[in-house]
């Protein structure tokens, strides 16, 4: 499978130090198979970063490959442990971050504006805030409101063994 990664450089080995923690996933490596979403991330790194130019990095990886050597968390759908788990990873008031072991975690991209909303959430739902019945309704207002995306991240320095550059 073709994965593709936007930056503001070109990246010919990956450095997960520069990976930054409270993302939907954690720290790690972020890519798309969505080329145009790519696109998009590349241009608005350049332009945040006051940097370098939008760039396009495309890596190979074989899931089937890699199965029994990584320990792979796939999120098919928007659900209630999908929203848990963003809320996880996005908890900056947790010091040090929230630390999952998996390898590799796919699934849907959270809405830009995911820090509000899971705040807004928790005060609402107080201690019930990880009651699988109100999860459900923080995965609806964490859903991305255009086309949905799907993003592959690279948790490990052992996962990038089987990512290979284009």
């Amino acid at each position: 499978m073709k994965l593709y990664h936007g930056s503001n450089r070109r990246i010919t080995e990956v450095d997960l130090s520069f990976s930054r923690h409270y993302k939907d996933f954690g720290a790690g490596f972020y890519l798309t198979p969505d080329y145009a979403r790519a696109v998009r991330m590349a241009t608005r790194c350049a332009e945040l970063e006051q940097i370098g130019l939008p760039e396009v990095n495309s890596f190979f990886f074989n899931r089937k490959q890699c199965v029994a050597h990584l320990k792979i968390k796939e999120f098919r759908h928007n659900d209630w442990e999908w929203a848990k788990f963003v809320m996880m990873c996005r908890d900056k008031s947790c010091a040090p971050p929230f630390a999952h072991d998996y390898d590799v975690v796919i699934g849907p991209v959270a809405d830009s504006s995911v820090d509000p909303v899971i705040e807004e959430y928790r005060d609402e739902y107080g201690q019930d805030y990880l009651a699988p019945e109100n999860l459900h309704i923080l995965a609806a207002r964490l859903r991305y409101s255009g086309a949905p995306y799907i993003q592959y991240c690279f948790c490990t320095k052992h996962s990038l063994n089987f990512l290979f550059p284009d």
